[in-house]
């Protein structure tokens, strides 16, 4: 965004439990933060627009999965593989008559997951996430708003979860001077998962705080901060007992730099656009029956 200007349309990421989805290759331990992948300005949006509009996004996120977190809080040796994820997400934007500053996003969002190393090798198209968010400007540099995508089970074999899931959430984006923040709180609600298991549910909490150095009329450079924890509840067997260390939670900061480009489209929308790309790395710091997560989280955003 400009600071001091009306703020630019971006558009939210979605993360993955990758691992979580690998239960017939892998351990029962949920592994990955929801929306690990999110930068600065992830849910800043402005109902200042004239004509409804689109966005398209391509997240990759890699973790080095050598180390794990036991049921102590031990950091050990883990699976010792790569886990790659592509999520390729497509965005449409409107508004409704008579709803004032407030503005909405219908979404599909496919991952695409490999696993490589340490004798595993899987990879597939993994299950869609379909929904949409609402959000409201209190004032032009705020936004508050809720979100649900619906997990359908319908992946490849090898990555699928076989299980639906609900993914609600709330998010406030606000801008103090050069500074931006950027919150979401949420959950995974999962239904029955196979085999007649009962998997967990999740809650997570994911913060970034960005500070605007460089404000150019066709860039702006944005360095931030990250923090992401999620806590993974324990699941139940077919005979409703708990399958030991199930349960899981996770703590991880980060670092990383948001670059915006090319202001455009404003016959659409009055103030300026911009594509978009982040780049940051994430480093667990304390968590139980997880994978640490060791990686790297890049954005790239288009508008049309």
């Amino acid at each position: 965004m400009r600071v001091g200007s009306s703020p630019t349309i971006s558009a939210a990421g979605l993360g993955l439990c990758v691992l979580g989805v690998l239960t017939p290759m892998v351990s029962a331990q949920a592994s990955g933060i929801p929306y690990a992948s999110n930068r600065p300005q992830s849910f800043q949006f402005s109902s200042d627009f004239t004509e409804p509009y689109n966005s398209v996004g391509q997240e990759f996120e890699w973790n080095d999965d050598r180390k794990r977190f036991d049921d102590h809080g031990d950091k050990v040796d883990g699976p010792g593989t790569d886990t790659y994820v592509g999520l390729t997400s497509l965005l449409h934007y409107w508004k409704m008559d008579g709803l004032p500053n407030t503005g909405f996003i219908a979404s599909i969002t496919l991952p695409e997951i490999a696993v490589r190393g340490n004798g595993t090798r899987v990879s597939g198209l993994g299950d869609p996430l379909v929904g949409g968010l609402v959000w409201y400007n209190p004032t032009p540099l705020r936004t508050i708003g809720m979100q649900a995508y619906v997990q359908l089970p319908t992946g490849a074999d090898s990555v699928s979860s076989d299980t639906y899931a609900l993914w609600p959430s709330l998010f406030y984006d606000e801008w103090l001077g050069k500074v931006n923040i950027d919150l979401l709180v949420g959950a995974i609600i999962r239904g029955d998962g196979p085999h007649g298991t009962d998997p967990g549910n999740t809650a997570h909490a994911n913060l970034r705080l960005g500070y605007n150095i460089l404000d150019r009329p066709t860039y702006q450079v944005t360095p931030f901060m990250s923090v992401d924890y999620q806590k993974t509840y324990s699941s139940d067997d077919r005979d409703n007992n708990p399958i030991t260390f199930s349960d899981s939670n996770e703590t991880a900061v980060g670092a990383g730099v948001l670059f915006q480009l090319k202001p455009g489209i404003q016959s659409v929308i009055p103030q300026k656009t911009w594509d978009q790309v982040s780049i940051h790395y994430s480093q667990g710091v304390n968590g139980r029956n997880t994978t640490v997560t060791d990686g790297l989280f890049v954005q790239l955003w288009h508008y049309w």
